[in-house]
């Protein structure tokens, strides 16, 4: 049985070429949230990044990055986050999918309105429940908004 079992691992890996192509299924995996997120990629600047910056918080699956003025300059995808993994075309879950658009809509909201974290998480929330996410998705959001908004109180605090 095992030998039936890596023959047929081996013929799956032959007829699926795309299994190699890690960059191209990195692109179709974005292009898929973005056109879940009603984004288009042309006036949406998006860079799938390896790896995160060593400033992200634990956890990051995308950021955006601001000019010396403040303004948003471009959007980064973190492709090894948990959730972009579970995404990626063309096997993702759809509920990753989801959660991975709903990324983007929070990140496209920093672009078009500014550095606030709460409208844009707000934006997030909004799009899952929109789009039927899993409660877990809404939960893990709004956890990872109330980390955020605290540590902007405790940072503000700081600055007082």
């Amino acid at each position: 049985m095992p030998r039936a079992l890596a023959l047929l691992a081996l013929t799956l890996t032959l007829s699926m070429p795309w299994v190699s192509r890690s960059g191209e299924i990195d692109r179709q995996t974005l292009d898929t949230a973005l056109l879940l997120a009603g984004l288009d990629r042309a006036s949406v600047p998006v860079t799938l990044a390896a790896t995160p910056p060593s400033s992200a918080s634990h956890g990051v699956e995308a950021w955006t990055s601001y000019d010396t003025d403040g303004r948003s300059k471009r959007i980064f995808l973190y492709t090894g986050s948990d959730m972009f993994r579970c995404a990626r075309w063309p096997l993702g879950l759809r509920q990753c999918r989801i959660r991975l658009a709903s990324v983007l809509v929070h990140e496209a909201w920093h672009l078009e309105h500014g550095q606030d974290e709460e409208d844009a998480y707000e934006a997030q929330i909004a799009f899952l429940m929109r789009n039927g996410a899993a409660t877990e998705h809404v939960k893990a959001v709004r956890l990872a908004q109330d980390r955020v908004l605290a540590a902007e109180r405790r940072t503000a605090g700081d600055a007082r």
